[in-house]
């Protein structure tokens, strides 16, 4: 079902001045008004999605509370359950960097347990939250990887094996024989077989929501790759300046090699969102030493064929977004503030 036929490879060319930079102009621009929805009473919310253009799920970083989602209500403008229990225990999750919802299923990659951690959405949002509600679906064997996402109960993509050659990999948990690599970092002629390239580019994954289109969108970095996991075919692409990461190499714990930040390092994707007509992308551009270096005021739309749309402008920083199923409301979690507000999207 997912092979890689083709690699293309797409080098825009930039047509404004930005510093010492260049950067791509979009088709359109807007600013956005901001209305205030509700505060999302967490002291360090860090992402956010939406589910059936109804609940706003808001992840908490750091978290100290017993649970590490927070389930809002956006017609009551209120909270209305906690998912994910913290804990060691069967079903409870301990620290993850990727969340999300896959039809019915919401979940969580937790990277202590080196697995999925998932529940019925709606059948948890009745209940108390237990344990009993959650089940999961362990990788092995124990591999880091830098992000994934779940396609259903059986299957799932994983990316940012470091210490192999799987860029990207499709895993099947009841018949790993079916387990394949679906992009190569020895084919990316940037990356190699360079551990210190392979986690400078470190990305992270958008599905479409039909589960036909991939993207991954670079850290350090404003390039975004597009994979049709249907035919296979890839583009790479560059976004608004075009600059290639900029960090210096370290050793890790183990003394394997892996990059870091230095004062020339600048980030440039931070989040995103994809609906089924778009990409929607939060592009800092900020160096290190900027105070704003993980938040930014510029939203930028992109369709699924890697072409810009339109750039959305908001008066305030957010650490993160979603996006109504119509593509019509911007929802912003300002992390100064820790206020969740919505913008209308005017095309």
């Amino acid at each position: 079902m997912y092979t890689i036929r083709n690699l293309l490879f797409f080098i825009t060319v930039s047509v404004m001045i930005y510093g010492c930079a260049t950067i791509r102009k979009f088709p359109a621009s807007s600013d956005l008004a901001e209305t205030r929805l509700m505060d999302a009473e967490l002291q360090t919310p860090q992402s956010m999605t939406i589910y059936r253009d109804s609940l706003l799920l808001v992840m908490n970083n750091l978290n100290t509370n017993p649970h590490h989602i927070r389930v809002f209500d956006i017609a009551g403008k209120k909270a209305v359950n906690n998912l994910f229990p913290a804990g060691s225990k069967k079903g409870g999750t301990m620290a993850f960097m990727s969340f999300g919802i896959s039809d019915s299923l919401v979940w969580v990659f937790d990277v202590a347990k080196n697995g999925f951690i998932t529940a019925n959405i709606d059948s948890v949002l009745k209940s108390n939250g237990s344990l009993e509600y959650y089940s999961e679906y362990r990788i092995k064997p124990q591999v880091f990887y830098y992000d994934a996402t779940l396609l259903n109960r059986n299957e799932a993509l994983l990316s940012g094996n470091y210490d192999t050659d799987e860029k990207l990999s499709y895993v099947k948990f009841a018949d790993t024989t079916q387990n394949k690599k679906l992009l190569s970092y020895l084919e990316d002629s940037a990356i190699g077989s360079s551990r210190f390239k392979k986690t400078s580019y470190e990305s992270f994954m958008l599905l479409k929501p039909d589960k036909k289109k991939l993207l991954l969108a670079c850290r350090y970095s404003d390039q975004f790759e597009l994979l049709d996991l249907t035919t296979g075919a890839h583009k790479k692409m560059k976004g608004p300046i075009g600059f290639a990461p900029q960090l210096a190499p370290f050793e890790d714990n183990s003394g394997r090699p892996v990059a870091a930040p230095d004062n020339a390092t600048m980030f440039g994707f931070l989040k995103g969102f994809a609906t089924e007509k778009f990409i929607y992308l939060l592009f800092s551009g900020n160096e290190i030493k900027s105070p704003r270096r993980f938040y930014s005021n510029q939203v930028l739309v992109y369709n699924w064929e890697g072409q810009p749309v339109k750039q959305f402008n908001l008066k305030n920083d957010i650490v993160c977004f979603s996006v109504s199923s119509d593509d019509k409301t911007l929802y912003t979690l300002n992390p100064r503030t820790r206020v969740i507000s919505f913008s209308e999207l005017k095309w």
